[in-house]
């Protein structure tokens, strides 16, 4: 009887055993599942946030590949711009010398040489009665007082190509002499300015040194009041108070006489008019 009831105990403790083991397994499987559930949800969410990484990615590459084929397209045309665009050697050396200058690699003596030289071949070109000593003299003085008063040496010299064509004792029938056509009314008062002696009309301002002193004090003169160097030439040619009243009344400027003295300009520096007129109205 013991025996039996010993078995029987055994067997119920195995049953429970069992029911306990079924009971726990579920708790198991449900614990199992969720693990795998959170494990595939976060997952999931990295697969996701790389994924957009990605795309942004193939995004961002996309726009530099775009800019920098707009930038080779842009830098190819302006490539083709500038091969049909010419220049010749003046212009060349002009665009040269400025940049040399304002990179301040370009020493004044350098500067000098150049223009003054530029000047010489202009005068020689166009006046064959001076002697060479002459034509150098009036060149370095054209660069001497161009630089004290600001102005480009060229402008100079297209001014006296204009006015005289390069004749030191050329006298217009309005008593303008020398080189610059300096009028005998006002020139005293501009070589008193100067400090330069007066010795009558005929030998101060037939003296190329003197008239060129004095023309370019007075050309700077009227830069500095009209505050416009294309007025102010015009002003060298008809006169201040003439452009002053034409001025007042609003009516419009002669521009021959200017536009013949840049035009000498823009081809000793190997450039059009235009372009030397946009230039000295950028610098105005």
């Amino acid at each position: 009887m013991s025996d039996g009831k010993t078995k029987e105990k055994k067997v119920d403790r195995l049953n429970l055993l069992r029911e306990s083991i079924n009971k726990n397994l579920g708790l198991i499987f449900i614990a199992t599942m969720c693990i795998v559930l959170i494990l595939f949800i976060s997952l999931q969410m990295r697969v996701n946030n790389l994924s957009t990484t990605v795309e942004q990615y193939i995004e961002n590459a996309n726009l530099r590949n775009e800019e920098i084929i707009n930038k080779v397209e842009n830098l190819s045309n302006e490539m083709k711009l500038c091969s049909q665009v010419k220049i010749d050697r003046d212009q060349f050396t002009e665009i040269y010398m400025q940049l040399q200058e304002l990179t301040g690699m370009i020493s004044n003596e350098v500067k000098r040489e150049y223009y003054i030289t530029k000047a010489v071949n202009e005068i020689s070109k166009n006046n064959s009665t001076l002697d060479s000593k002459s034509i150098y003299e009036i060149s370095k003085t054209i660069y001497e007082e161009a630089v004290k008063y600001n102005f480009n040496p060229l402008l100079i010299t297209s001014l006296i190509k204009t006015e005289s064509t390069y004749n030191p004792k050329a006298l217009s029938e309005a008593y303008a002499y020398g080189l610059c056509q300096v009028r005998r009314f006002i020139a005293p008062e501009l070589a008193e300015n100067l400090g330069i002696e007066w010795d009558g009309a005929e030998k101060t301002l037939f003296d190329p040194v003197k008239n060129i002193q004095i023309g370019v004090y007075y050309l700077s003169i009227l830069n500095r009041d009209f505050n416009d160097l294309k007025t102010a030439i015009i002003a060298y040619n008809q006169g201040p108070y003439a452009v002053q009243e034409l001025l007042i009344n609003n009516q419009e400027l002669p521009e021959n006489y200017a536009n013949k003295v840049l035009n000498y300009y823009a081809n000793l520096r190997g450039f059009s008019l235009e372009e030397v007129q946009n230039e000295i109205e950028a610098a105005d």
